[in-house]
């Protein structure tokens, strides 16, 4: 498994991490994805501010830069990299909660880009989570 900056099962930063995971998984931060996160008061949920998240953010990518190395080409997406990255939230309502933040946050744009589909399934298979079931309460 690739090397990642520890953070303790659960906390909420390995679940901001995944939110940067997802960010940056199609290449680019869009304000409409910041401006979602606001809006859903992810920050408030986790217990953060903006400036946390943008500490973990910034930590999310020193270790994917520390992952590269020197290869000319790094997937944002791969599997390896998300497990590694999803592995610390083990939490089934912390899961959850999640996946139902990830999923308006990739419809904040207005689509779901290949990347964000990818590492969305590869979420919800790792994690056990039928996506009919997110309507449903906790």
């Amino acid at each position: 498994m690739p090397e990642i900056t520890p953070y303790a099962d659960n906390s909420a930063e390995a679940m901001l991490r995944v939110i940067s995971l997802f960010i940056i998984g199609d290449g680019e931060v869009k304000d409409e994805e910041m401006d979602m996160l606001e809006k859903l008061g992810v920050f408030e949920r986790f217990g953060v501010d903006r400036e946390d998240f943008a500490k973990v953010f910034d930590g999310y990518c020193d270790d994917l830069i520390a992952h590269a190395g020197t290869a000319r080409f790094v997937g944002l997406a791969d599997p390896d990299w998300v497990d590694t990255i999803l592995a610390p939230v083990t939490d089934r309502i912390s899961r959850r909660t999640l996946a139902r933040i990830l999923l308006l946050l990739a419809r904040s744009d207005g689509f779901f880009s290949d990347a964000e589909l990818v590492i969305y399934r590869q979420m919800l298979d790792r994690w056990e989570i039928d996506i009919d079931s997110l309507a449903e309460p906790d």
